[in-house]
């Protein structure tokens, strides 16, 4: 009686097991039309900010971005083996968020995507009155200038490039703000993937939950979703992860162009990435357990980048001042971030904490772990403090089993210095407005994750224990040649 009861239960898991992808499929598509029908109401803000430019309607503009996702997914089908399962699965689920869970958040807020959108259409942008971009559409390292080459606008490179990424995908897309949408998460997606090659890089095989574990994460899920610059940004930064990962790990040459490109695009968007990028990498060679001539060949690059162009020069709102007095710093970045705070479309309508004389260890905390619980003051808020929550512990649990010889392994060198350095200059933002600095730390969950997640991992810790142990045995051998 329990064989045949056991034979009928295996039966009806099978059949369970064919038929809940298809019906996964249709409550997906029931749920997409359902969200289609009902634009009028999730797309109420965006009709506001954005309905001239949209003649067809929000259900034409809406079904625009399905069809572009439908294009996107059977150029995924075409690829083979278990990159195709991974990225299409990944794929599944970002069509849900950025055509589904995306509408509700973009039906509670104003945000800058509506501005890029009215731009990509236009060619204009509030900052830059009477100027069409349209015809300056290729990404630049220099500012807007006049014939005598003083800067005509004030905003920088950052911006500007911006609304060029956003002319160029309206180019490939059409006029249609959720196939823009759709475009970038597609860029987000592929950050994730170079983000997952890092990681095969230093493990040495394919691991799939990595991958699952990146793609997956709800900050990283959602905020590499959006119409802006964080998933462009993302992808540059897996580029250079995936390059610093190679450069660092095998040792090859080819690893420092594909860094030197991603940070390169992280410097078109936001300039003073770009530097920190270049800066950690080069330190975690010099400090770190490299060979000889990656050394030697990273202190000429440095000498000769101090040569050519002052590398602390990001941006000209940034001072040169602090590097006498650190203490200029910290104001000058508590500015910065009480302005990106209260700032039209920073995505967050929680109250704006003052931010000032915040020391920097506070600061550097807040960046890397807030909000908590304790600062939850909206649903997003209290997301965020829950992920927040797990990786802080996580992060306490690593901190016992950190061993003081990690330290010299450029694999934890690097992404840790990465995380410090972005909360170092992030903390004070996030801490002034929880929401905008919750989308903002799309940039450094990769590099913390890593750092986390291996030193937590029994099997992330075997690898670190094999990779010193390797090391001084290649030590102790030179010293006996």
């Amino acid at each position: 009686m329990l064989a045949g009861l056991q034979k009928r239960f295996e039966q009806v898991i099978g059949r369970s097991s064919a038929v809940l992808p298809w019906a996964g499929f249709l409550a997906l598509a029931w749920a997409l039309a359902w969200f289609g029908r009902n634009m009028h109401v999730f797309g109420h803000r965006l009709q506001h900010f954005s309905g001239r430019n949209m003649p067809l309607g929000l259900e034409v503009d809406y079904a625009m971005g399905l069809l572009w996702w439908l294009v996107l997914a059977v150029g995924l089908l075409l690829l083979k083996g278990e990159t195709r399962r991974m990225l299409s699965v990944a794929w599944l689920v970002k069509l849900f968020v950025a055509l589904g869970a995306m509408l509700v958040y973009e039906q509670w807020y104003d945000l800058d995507a509506y501005t890029y959108f009215n731009t990509a259409v236009t060619g204009q942008f509030w900052m830059y009155s009477g100027y069409d971009f349209r015809k300056d559409m290729l990404p630049s390292f220099r500012v807007l200038s006049d014939t005598s080459g003083e800067a005509i606008f004030s905003a920088g490179i950052g911006t500007e490039n911006v609304i060029r990424s956003m002319l160029i995908m309206v180019s490939i897309t059409g006029p249609f703000y959720h196939a823009m949408k759709v475009g970038f998460a597609f860029l987000g997606l592929l950050g994730v993937w170079w983000f997952y090659r890092a990681v095969v890089v230093a493990v040495g095989r394919p691991y799939p939950a990595a991958f699952y574990l990146l793609a997956f994460f709800p900050s990283i899920l959602f905020w590499s979703s959006i119409l802006g610059k964080d998933p462009l940004q993302f992808f540059f930064l897996g580029l250079y992860a995936y390059g610093g990962s190679m450069w660092l790990v095998e040792g090859r040459l080819a690893g420092a162009w594909y860094a030197g490109l991603g940070a390169a695009g992280s410097y078109l968007l936001r300039p003073w990435l770009g530097t920190t990028a270049v800066a950690t990498l080069s330190v975690a060679t010099i400090l770190g357990r490299c060979k000889p001539w990656q050394i030697g060949l990273t202190v000429a690059a440095l000498a000769l980048s101090v040569l050519v162009v002052n590398p602390l020069a990001v941006s000209k709102s940034l001072s040169l001042d602090f590097i006498d007095d650190p203490e200029k710093l910290r104001e000058l970045l508590e500015s910065k971030a009480e302005g990106v705070a209260k700032a039209p479309g920073s995505g967050s309508k929680a109250e704006v904490i003052e931010v000032g004389q915040t020391s920097w260890a506070i600061a550097v905390f807040s960046g890397l772990f807030r909000p908590l619980p304790f600062d939850i003051t909206n649903p997003f808020t209290a997301l965020a403090a829950i992920e927040n929550s797990i990786v802080l512990l996580l992060a306490l649990i690593g901190l016992f089993r950190f061993r003081i010889v990690y330290f010299r392994d450029p694999l934890v060198l690097w992404p840790l210095l990465m995380s410090l350095s972005w909360a170092l200059l992030y903390g004070f933002i996030v801490m002034a407005n929880f929401g905008a600095g919750a989308r903002y730390k799309l940039q450094v969950w990769p590099f913390l994750l890593m750092v986390v997640v291996c030193l937590v991992h029994r099997e992330g810790r075997a690898l670190l224990d094999a990779r010193a142990s390797r090391k001084n045995e290649l030590g102790a051998v030179r010293r006996v040649l």
